[in-house]
């Protein structure tokens, strides 16, 4: 498309977020892990939990062991500047 200036991938990421309920998460930890990598979760991906719902994701539960900077950007930092907190 001839009228873009960049990447349609780095249009989502100035532009859109996904909260992370309801997550389906795959039998092997390492396979979530690699679906978020391929999502960029590190700069567009948001907590949510859908509490008070009898089928909410636990923050304790939800997810496999992140790194701690994967973990920090999806549960806080990439609301914080999304919101402009």
């Amino acid at each position: 498309v001839p009228w873009l200036t960049k990447k349609p991938s780095e249009y989502l990421r100035d532009h859109v977020r996904i909260a992370s309920q309801p997550l389906e998460r795959p039998d092997n930890d390492q396979h979530l892990l690699q679906m978020l990598e391929m999502l960029d979760a590190e700069h567009i991906l948001m907590f949510s939990s859908d509490y008070p719902h009898w089928d909410f994701d636990s923050p304790k539960q939800a997810f496999p062991k992140l790194p701690d900077a994967l973990r920090s950007r999806i549960f806080y930092e990439n609301a914080k500047e999304f919101y402009k907190l």
